[in-house]
């Protein structure tokens, strides 16, 4: 359904809360103006499989070799991905072979942001990007240089937020990705 209309999986999930997406059951679908839209559309549910093992995303900033912020709980909010502290200028990879779905800087406090989508309802979030060298349908392959580290939107230095989702949820990134 995601594929048919053109609307990423989490987008999808976050505008059918509490649904379990069983074959066959209606949905809504958001159509998108920019990122996030109305609700308009309706579809029928796939059947969600996935099989991710630890190591098919890459990390993602080869020069940011630890973490200054956790995945987890953060001042009394959830800290949706790890923060990566780099150089302001040192390249930001795709993590995995994907599709562009966003490029831009209107999303809040994230600054400069890519999202890519990936098989099987994964998405990689890369924020707080110097410069963008993506735009959305751009495809990557794993490794692919997509940005600059820098320290856009609502950040206290540089460094890249990386998220890992599936579909509309965060997962902990450490637990897809091989750690420097």
């Amino acid at each position: 359904m995601s594929d048919a209309y053109d609307v990423p999986v989490w987008i999808i999930e976050s505008a059918n809360p509490g649904k379990k997406f069983l074959k066959g059951e209606w949905v809504f679908v958001p159509t998108t103006v920019g990122l996030m839209g109305g609700y308009d559309q309706w579809g029928l549910a796939e059947s969600p499989t996935y099989h991710i093992k630890k190591g098919e995303f890459i990390w993602p900033v080869p020069a940011g070799k630890r973490i200054s912020s956790s995945f987890g709980k953060r001042r009394g909010s959830q800290h949706e991905g790890i923060d990566i502290p780099a150089k302001k200028g040192s390249h930001i990879l795709a993590s995995r072979e994907g599709v562009v779905v966003y490029a831009g800087s209107e999303l809040g406090g994230y600054g400069n942001i890519a999202v890519i989508s990936h098989k099987n309802g994964f998405f990689t979030v890369y924020a707080h990007a110097k410069k963008l060298f993506v735009k959305k349908g751009t495809k990557v392959h794993q490794g692919s240089v997509i940005a600059q580290v820098g320290s856009t939107g609502r950040s206290t230095g540089a460094h890249l937020h990386f998220e890992i989702r599936h579909n509309s949820k965060a997962l902990n990134p450490l637990s897809y990705v091989e750690t420097p």
